[in-house]
């Protein structure tokens, strides 16, 4: 009798503390397409012919990052969408890219004014410089949902484009799915 109570039990604890009831993106989503994406930029950039005949010598290639842009049914705030630019950049050996390829991010004009007018920054900050390339990333998600289970198949992609040209030069994504068990109204 008490080993049927305690197999009842395990099962009811079993049951109901593993099941996940959202399928929201999450922090560590986040942090797992930022490091994924930083992997295959570094990687993409060292292998395509972008870079191959670039010197510290050639004329600077000046990268502008904006936030991600959010097409998913999520909200995400404008926080974690500059955290998954900012921390793609940050993961990359910018003082060799800067040194060795001449090669250095910046953030949009317009942010660049805000940050001017509430007096963050310097008037003279990056000043002389004029993007030749623009670093975006987008968001999408397909979600599947039945009575009692729903899936979110989340995807993002990072291109890269030359700006005089429009030419996208680069460009590499992120897929992963959260699934949740569960009727929504429980």
């Amino acid at each position: 009798m008490i080993g049927l109570v305690a197999s009842i039990g395990c099962l009811v604890v079993l049951g109901c503390a593993s099941q996940p009831r959202s399928s929201i993106m999450t922090t560590e989503d986040y942090e797992y397409v930022a490091v994924d994406m930083a992997d295959k930029l570094r990687a993409g950039l060292v292998e395509s012919s972008l870079l191959a005949n670039r010197t510290g010598d050639t004329p600077p290639m000046v990268i502008a990052i904006s936030k991600v842009t959010n097409l998913t049914s999520d909200l995400m705030s404008e926080g974690a969408k500059w955290y998954l630019m900012e921390r793609v950049k940050s993961a990359l050996p910018l003082s060799t890219l800067s040194r060795d390829k001449n090669i250095v991010f910046v953030i949009p004009a317009e942010h660049l004014r805000d940050a001017h007018r509430r007096g963050t920054v310097e008037s003279d900050f990056a000043a002389e410089r004029k993007p030749s390339h623009a670093m975006t990333a987008t968001f999408t998600s397909v979600t599947r949902a039945t009575g009692k289970d729903r899936t979110d198949l989340y995807y993002c992609e990072y291109t890269i484009t030359d700006l005089k040209s429009g030419e996208m030069v680069w460009t590499d994504k992120v897929e992963f799915k959260r699934v949740a068990h569960g009727r929504a109204w429980d």
